[in-house]
């Protein structure tokens, strides 16, 4: 069977499909969220279409959406935002290179190479866990150390991933054993997806961001770990594009680097010359970047002495010295356990003035705040005054101040980002912080909602945009306007995120179906919008996918008026557990819960009263509920429980007063085998359906 055609298969697609729902990148993800939701929702008919069009050879990759992030050099790190379609092609394209390329590599795993290491086929994530394998990065530096080989050098390349020639790929492809005709395939997609924002095609680059491009830069990199000198004892270690070499001696290590400065101009790959300091190892553990070693005092499992860690803040960051940052990997570990405080907060701003790089470990530490105080409220929208050289700071900035400003500020906001909005010359990540935030408070006319939605030349920030639309600021005749016209946009990002909305929102296409996106058309059939029947129920349709053996139920006699409403909170918990958006999937669900709570007791009056939106003081007093539908409690109960756990619900968990965190992917498996109980338990009601 030849490469292409595993690729094309749809078992590889749904293999693909699983490894990006299970992506451990949540930098990544969180542009992806909302569109991996909107896709689970009709997965299987949509994969079945992509494999059929890819056998066609009529499947076409979209433009990417590129973003781009300051470095601590001050120049541009590229982040490129592909589409969920494009993404599964990719990683299937990857999966057929992985596959081939582990038997070559995996007894260099954890000795020699430490990054990207493939997981396997069977393995629920596409890579193996990266902090087991920058441990050992770090304890093999640390043996060749005790071993005495006391002279170190690093060798990095210059924007490795930007500058991997496609000819050079596709060398190593053939010479891995693909065919051609797959190294060419890949090789076009890659050009499609690589280049600049202003159209111009390059024939080399991979683009950053995307799961798979870490594997497939190990195709070209590998060709480092075949170093060899004649009589040089050496030691050898690899973490992606970062080599460290140590030797006996510094004249070893010179030849060492001169090999791999040749090694490196044979396939077009650049040293970062600045960075390659040779020296004699006088401490070792200042030479390495590890985390927690030693571990933090301050921090230890579940506490954190936040005194403690605000001094450890202070010492990397000394005043003294411009607040230059001392240690970035362990400044971001302590932020990202700090509690906000105001002294804390108030150097952050000085910090972020030398390093705008840490803008969103910083970021991530305002939103702790439910509500920013006055006063770094106000130095934040000074921030995003200031802030006119990197784009994606500025976005990030206006995202966190979004809801959590007070009246005052948030009208001086206003009044700073409306002359702003330039919908076609925004940077689309600019544009979505900055359209969400002026839809949300009033600051925009129909028109111009319309306008962004429809015709900003960004596909990513289009969908992302509709996705965030609701009725408070824009009236219903225009949402239905965006979404109905939407569902034949040349993008299918876009197209399926209106085809789900016009579903949700029981909105009539305005348009001819010949004239419909596909995946439009594929999602709304799964919906049972197109060709629907009388036995269609979303309900059960959802249920099946996530409890196959539960039975079906007469969901639209137990919910009555309310049933189309719980139709769609059905259907998008199921495609939030689909996506691995966990949190998603226990918020929707507990709100699912309380629609059914209150189904169940207008139809059993033996159960007493219930008030829709209460769901937490039914809970507290379940004794009837309890008696007569206890695994409809026990569902209940547990998954309103667990919504207190997650930080998308409340800064602390209540009684224990810990802080909140995200919740378990682990935690999908009970939660489904407490659904199909209660499922089956309604079935067997008499009083119910």
């Amino acid at each position: 069977m030849s490469d292409l055609t595993k690729m094309r298969s749809i078992e590889n697609l749904r293999r693909a499909w699983r490894w990006i729902r299970s992506n451990a990148d949540a930098s990544f993800k969180s542009y992806f969220r909302q569109h991996y939701q909107s896709y689970a929702i009709a997965d299987d008919a949509l994969l079945a279409d992509l494999a059929d069009r890819l056998k066609r050879n009529v499947y076409e990759p979209a433009p990417p959406c590129k973003l781009y992030a300051p470095k601590a050099s001050g120049i541009l790190r590229p982040y490129s935002l592909i589409t969920v379609e494009d993404q599964i092609v990719y990683q299937a394209a990857v999966n057929i290179v992985a596959d081939r390329l582990l038997p070559k590599v995996s007894h260099r795993y954890y000795k020699h190479v430490f990054g990207h290491l493939y997981a396997g086929k069977t393995s629920t994530w596409f890579y193996r866990k990266w902090s087991d394998g920058y441990k050992a990065f770090n304890d093999a530096a640390r043996k060749a150390d005790a071993d005495g080989f006391e002279y170190t050098a690093s060798f990095d390349l210059t924007a490795c991933y930007d500058s991997i020639d496609h000819r050079v790929l596709r060398h190593f492809l053939e010479k891995n054993g693909h065919d051609p005709e797959f190294n060419k395939t890949l090789t076009s997609y890659l050009e499609r997806w690589t280049p600049t924002e202003q159209g111009i095609f390059h024939n080399h680059g991979i683009p950053q961001g995307p799961q798979p491009s870490g594997l497939l830069s190990e195709v070209v990199l590998s060709h480092f770990d075949n170093l060899k000198l004649k009589q040089v004892d050496f030691r050898y270690f690899r973490y992606v594009d970062d080599i460290r070499l140590f030797a006996r001696n510094e004249h070893d290590l010179r030849r060492l680097l001169v090999e791999l400065d040749m090694m490196s101009k044979d396939i077009g790959l650049f040293p970062q010359s600045g960075k390659i300091s040779i020296h004699r190892v006088k401490n070792i553990e200042k030479e390495l970047k590890t985390i927690s070693n030693p571990s933090e005092t301050s921090v230890k499992r579940n506490f954190v002495d936040q005194k403690r860690l605000r001094k450890r803040i202070v010492k990397l960051t000394p005043g003294a010295k411009g607040y230059e940052i001392e240690n970035p990997t362990r400044f971001k570990y302590l932020l990202a356990h700090a509690d906000p405080n105001s002294e804390l907060t108030a150097r952050l701003w000085k910090i972020l003035d030398r390093h705008p790089e840490i803008y969103r470990s910083a970021c991530n530490y305002l939103r702790k705040y439910k509500r920013l105080p006055r006063v770094p409220s106000k130095r934040l929208i000074e921030k995003i005054k200031e802030e006119t050289l990197y784009q994606s700071v500025r976005a990030e900035y206006i995202k966190v101040a979004d809801g959590r400003l007070g009246d005052i500020e948030e009208r001086t906001l206003a009044k700073l980002v409306k002359p702003l909005w330039l919908p076609q010359s925004l940077h689309p990540e600019l544009l979505v912080s900055m359209g969400s935030f002026l839809i949300r408070t009033g600051n925009l006319t129909s028109n111009q909602v319309i306008y962004a939605c429809r015709h900003i030349r960004s596909w990513w920030a289009r969908a992302t945009l509709i996705q965030g639309l609701n009725d408070e600021n824009i009236p219903t005749i225009g949402i239905e306007k965006i979404i109905s016209g939407g569902i034949d946009d040349e993008s299918n990002e876009v197209a399926r995120v209106c085809a789900w909305e016009l579903y949700a929102r029981q909105v009539k296409p305005s348009r001819k179906r010949s004239q419909w996106n596909r995946e439009a058309a594929i999602m709304l059939r799964e919906l049972g919008v197109i060709g629907k029947v009388s036995t269609f129920c979303g309900i059960n349709n959802s249920f099946l996918k996530l409890c196959s053996k539960a039975p079906e139920i007469k969901w639209k006699k137990l919910f009555g008026t309310h049933h189309h409403q719980a139709e769609r909170y059905a259907v998008e918990m199921v495609s939030a557990a689909t996506a691995v958006n966990i949190a998603a999937f226990v918020n929707v669900l507990d709100t699912f819960n309380d629609l059914l709570l209150h189904c169940i007791y207008r139809k059993d009056g033996t159960l007493g009263g219930y008030n829709l939106g209460n769901i937490g003081g039914i809970m507290n007093s379940p004794a009837a509920l309890a008696s007569n539908y206890p695994a409809v409690m026990n569902l209940a109960q547990t998954i309103h429980s667990k919504r207190y756990e997650s930080l998308y619900s409340h800064p602390v968990v209540r009684g224990s007063n810990k802080p909140t965190g995200r919740i378990s992917y682990k935690f999908l498996k009970p939660a489904k085998v407490l659904l199909e109980k209660a499922i089956r338990e309604l079935s067997a009601s008499k009083n119910l359906t």
